[in-house]
């Protein structure tokens, strides 16, 4: 849910917020007044992801980036994020929508005759929670095939990718006023270098925590 959130544009400083006050603090409360009960445990946690899931439900999806460039570096990001941005439009029509109408039905479906529906219900319940499970798995697998070790490393390389993009179109607006001239300056090359070392930071992470869990 916290990997959902960051792509619909709740930030990470929100969602650690969440974490803190949410789970970590409510935990220690709870320990300290009752001790370690696990599934008071699992009841703090599911309210927190309840709680969390509001928030991306009120949260309208960011648009879809649009930059027109022709950086190879950037378009691959672009056309990344365009995916796992689809894919969480996807699960957030099962949690917002999808679920929410079958569950009502289900309480709305009531009386001794109606156990046949109440069964087929149950069960369209329980393949909608499972094919929720199977695209939440999905989602995560998208940015590892590619290198990324979670959504965090991700979004940030991501943002910082753009900002540098963002950088250069002023950069170049402003040059081609001065100039009186159209087209790239020569420092694009170094821009588009610049896009290669975020990619390979952003991925270099992975290769480095993955190297070091098998030393261990």
């Amino acid at each position: 849910m916290a990997d959902v959130a960051l792509v619909t544009g709740i930030s990470e400083e929100k969602i650690i917020e969440i974490k803190e006050t949410e789970i970590l603090d409510t935990v220690k409360t709870s320990i300290e007044k009752w001790g370690w009960l696990p599934d008071l445990f699992r009841s703090i946690v599911g309210k927190a992801k309840d709680f969390l899931q509001s928030l991306i439900r009120e949260q309208a999806m960011p648009p879809k980036p649009t930059l027109d460039i022709d950086m190879t570096e950037f378009c691959t990001m672009r056309n990344l994020m365009i995916r796992v941005q689809n894919k969480a439009k996807g699960i957030k029509h099962l949690q917002d929508k999808v679920l929410p109408e079958l569950k009502q039905q289900l309480a709305d479906t009531k009386g001794m005759f109606k156990g046949k529906e109440r069964k087929a219900l149950t069960t369209k319940i329980e393949e909608t929670e499972q094919s929720l499970k199977q695209q939440l798995e999905e989602f995560l697998e998208i940015l590892k095939a590619e290198g990324y070790p979670d959504v965090q490393a991700f979004m940030r390389t991501f943002r910082q990718m753009e900002a540098v993009v963002e950088q250069y179109h002023h950069d170049l607006a402003q040059w081609e006023r001065q100039t009186g001239k159209t087209g790239s300056p020569p420092e694009k090359e170094s821009v588009r270098e610049k896009l290669r070392q975020l990619q390979q930071q952003g991925k270099q992470k992975h290769a480095r925590k993955k190297s070091f869990d098998q030393e261990r």
